[in-house]
């Protein structure tokens, strides 16, 4: 039985590797394509001085697309999800404080909906990544993967990532509706 649990804990920390491997490399695109964009909403979170605000848009992209990486390099099974978590606290703090101030009519610049403000909900979504990139620190990698395994965590993960982005679209047309 132990065995079991062992190897399904295996198969979600792969499946949490996968999801957000996924979520950080789109975020991370994102932000490349309309960098003057991305810097411009990191800007308006108003956390930190107009140059040091722009440095921190030049630094985030690549962190994120490195967190991407690094979840899917076996020997690096805890750098991967450390960089990931220090990254989505970084954002929710972010998003926290600003909610908190009832600055809330700010693009989250999450790489999701486009124009997704700030929200609760945000927070809770952001929390649940942590949770996902804990896992996957806590996770071991398994020791072999067969055909069901990888595509048993591939669907699972596929499954994660849809459910991410039809929770960003629905909350952007929440808002779009109470505006």
């Amino acid at each position: 039985m132990m065995e079991g649990l062992q190897a399904a804990f295996a198969m979600g920390g792969d499946v949490c590797r996968l999801a957000m491997t996924a979520i950080f490399l789109q975020a991370g695109v994102h932000a490349l394509r309309d960098w003057p964009a991305y810097a411009a909403i990191v800007e308006n979170y108003r956390l930190l001085p107009p140059g040091l605000a722009r440095a921190a848009a030049r630094a985030l992209p690549p962190a994120e697309l490195a967190a991407a990486v690094l979840l899917l390099t076996p020997p690096l099974t805890f750098a991967g999800p450390l960089l990931g978590l220090l990254l989505m606290g970084a954002f929710t703090v972010a998003v926290s404080v600003n909610v908190a101030r009832g600055r809330v009519r700010i693009d989250c610049g999450c790489g999701g909906a486009t124009g997704q403000q700030l929200s609760r909900g945000l927070v809770v979504r952001n929390l649940l990544l942590c949770g996902l990139l804990a896992v996957a620190m806590l996770a071991p990698f398994p020791a072999s993967i067969d055909a069901a395994f990888a595509a048993g965590a591939l669907g699972a993960a596929g499954f994660l990532v849809l459910l991410y982005f039809a929770a960003n679209q629905l909350m952007a047309n929440a808002q779009a509706l109470a505006a």
